[in-house]
């Protein structure tokens, strides 16, 4: 019975077929945002920031050195399962400037009431050269290198 209930729980994330469509009321959305993870993935290594991270379900695809997850403690679900290193206000992400390699931040920022501020900072804590891979519901912000302009994103 555990083996199903865990089964069951993973469809939210990796989505299978048979049982994803029949048990995932997000399977089509859930799909389509593991294709785009995976098909970025290889770009993604190091030592990485997971902002929003949740219950980390996607850091089995990058080849990291260390795997940080960050998120805010209240935010509007249930932490059981999660698996935080780190909580944080929401706009001031606490690591030092040019920290990591890589981000990835998924389906996090339509939810954020200040986009700007959380992405300037991510761009603070990514080192030179580093991988931002963000995904947002309608819209995607693909391995965007940190010598990309903020001006230039078109996020809302």
């Amino acid at each position: 019975m555990n083996k199903l209930i865990e089964s069951l729980r993973k469809q939210r994330f990796h989505p299978h077929w048979l049982l994803g469509a029949i048990f995932n009321d997000f399977f089509i959305t859930r799909v389509g945002l593991l294709d785009f993870i995976s098909s970025n993935a290889h770009e993604i290594k190091g030592r990485i920031l997971d902002v929003g991270c949740g219950e980390k379900p996607y850091a089995n695809l990058f080849a990291a050195t260390e795997y940080i997850g960050i998120d805010i403690e209240q935010s509007g679900h249930d932490h059981t399962r999660s698996d935080i290193d780190v909580f944080y206000d929401g706009l001031n992400i606490p690591f030092e400037d040019n920290s990591f390699d890589s981000i990835v931040c998924f389906e996090v920022l339509e939810h954020v009431f200040e986009p700007e501020k959380i992405i300037q900072e991510m761009y603070r804590v990514l080192k030179p050269g580093g991988k931002l891979n963000t995904y947002l519901q309608k819209t995607n912000l693909t391995s965007l290198t940190k010598n990309v302009l903020y001006q230039e994103l078109h996020f809302l």
